[in-house]
């Protein structure tokens, strides 16, 4: 039989049809925190078979979030500097050190099931990065990976950061790139806890801003295609109706 969300059952089994229908949902710009209380219920709600796979996108207010993995020392601001910058920080349960988030970064974060996509999640982690290669060559812009350090890089400069959380099978947080956002809360941080490690961002290597809007189409055609899903975009006020 077929469930409402176009898998195949067969007892426990689930098996790839064609395309998967997921959820594509814009949360726009926000502060972290309830956005990622939005991420969770997205979470439950898939977890409980409610809904289907969902990506949701977002920009951040100003924030260092410190992963299972980092420490608050490679936050180089006192807590006084950080209130004049106007940066929050916030303990994560994403893998990973620390990073920052800011308007004019793309966050994407994937709420799967890893059975759906037939990958485990070292796997999964990969894709994600290669979703960034992909997205960043139809721009020209030619990356690659570091062995033993996640994410996608231009030349010794990092330009995507990844950081994935799997619960029962079930993903969440994912990814951010670097489009056009202010660059100095870089120099603040140890990213990713590597000292002075370099960073960049489309709008530093093309010489000129993309839209946003163009970057989140163009993402959005990669991931139909890598995780073979077609993705129906849906507003936030009537994604929270359905919770």
């Amino acid at each position: 039989m077929v469930d409402r969300w176009g898998l195949f059952r067969y007892g426990s089994l689930r098996m790839r049809t064609e395309k998967k229908m997921s959820y594509w949902l814009d949360l726009g710009t926000m502060a972290y925190a309830p956005s990622f209380a939005i991420q969770e219920q997205i979470l439950q709600a898939r977890m409980n078979d409610q809904f289907p796979n969902t990506i949701i996108l977002q920009e951040n207010r100003p924030v260092f979030t410190v992963g299972r993995s980092g420490s608050r020392a490679n936050i180089l601001l006192s807590d006084e500097e950080l209130v004049r910058h106007g940066i929050e920080v916030l303990d994560v349960d994403r893998g990973g050190d620390v990073t920052y988030h800011g308007p004019g970064q793309l966050i994407v974060s994937p709420v799967f099931y890893l059975g759906d996509i037939g990958l485990n999640a070292n796997q999964y982690l990969h894709t994600l990065e290669d979703v960034l290669v992909d997205l960043l060559s139809w721009y020209g812009i030619h990356t690659g990976k570091k062995e033993g350090y996640p994410g996608v890089w231009w030349q010794d400069a990092k330009i995507g950061a990844v950081g994935i959380a799997v619960k029962h099978g079930f993903t969440f947080h994912g990814f951010s790139l670097n489009a056009h956002l202010d660059m100095a809360p870089f120099k603040m941080i140890n990213p990713c806890g590597v000292s002075c490690m370099p960073v960049t961002s489309i709008k530093q290597l093309l010489g000129r801003e993309m839209p946003m809007s163009d970057i989140k189409a163009q993402l959005q055609v990669i991931m139909e295609q890598r995780f073979n899903l077609n993705a129906r975009a849906v507003s936030l006020p009537d994604f929270l109706s359905r919770l």
